[in-house]
């Protein structure tokens, strides 16, 4: 349902609904199994929450490896300058009506 209400939101421009929803998801996520989240984990999502993100959302195995927030333009970089404490630094992305682009580099010496 979460993913519906996301593309409804993009359709419809309102994209600063996925923030809610992200928040959402993350939040109903830790309740349903150990292990998501840790203490640094949420220091950072509470760091990012306090800078401006409305939401956020933890990707990889065993309780992360990549975060993403979603914030409204004008906490962009109240957002970037608060998580570089953590490691973290913004990732330039864009909603495109194509659905998800992916490609690699093939990179030889």
């Amino acid at each position: 349902q979460q993913a519906i209400n996301m593309k409804e939101a993009l359709q419809n421009d309102e994209p600063d609904k996925i923030g809610a929803l992200l928040d959402f998801g993350f939040t109903h996520k830790k309740r349903m199994a150990e292990g998501i989240t840790n203490q640094l984990i949420e220091d950072i999502y509470h760091t990012a929450r306090e800078a401006g993100a409305t939401g956020g959302k933890i990707s990889g195995a065993g309780g992360g490896g990549f975060m993403t927030f979603y914030c409204p333009k004008e906490t962009k970089t109240q957002v970037e300058r608060a998580v570089v404490k953590y490691g973290g630094h913004g990732q330039p992305f864009r909603f495109t009506k194509d659905a998800m682009t992916s490609w690699t580099e093939n990179i030889q010496p």
